[in-house]
């Protein structure tokens, strides 16, 4: 499954960066990556209140969720989202096929 990982580096993280480079940041987390047995796809580097958008070849949740935890542990990040794509087809299909919801009160 694929997903992609939205951060703004910390204080910490972005004077790492000036010390950086864009190769050596993807070799570092490619590596961490491929550790877990997945496969770092794009990393881009954003303008705006998010720093870097990077998307990654996974398992499953757990192993995406296993690596947003040790980069957030590093102190590398103030915030590190976790965006899973998801398959639209079966998620309108489960809606059409449970219909509506019953609001409290209304059982």
């Amino acid at each position: 499954m694929k997903v992609f990982f939205l951060g703004a580096y910390s204080d910490k993280g972005r004077e790492g960066m000036m010390a950086s480079s864009y190769d050596a940041r993807v070799k570092a987390v490619s590596a961490m990556v491929e550790r877990a047995g997945a496969k770092l796809g794009s990393v881009d580097y954003l303008q705006g209140p998010f720093d870097v958008i990077a998307d990654a070849e996974v398992d499953s949740y757990e192993t995406a969720s296993g690596l947003q935890a040790v980069m957030m542990a590093s102190g590398g990040w103030d915030e590190l989202l976790l965006l899973p794509t998801m398959d639209v087809d079966k998620a309108l299909n489960v809606a059409r096929t449970v219909g509506g919801y019953p609001m409290p009160g209304n059982e």
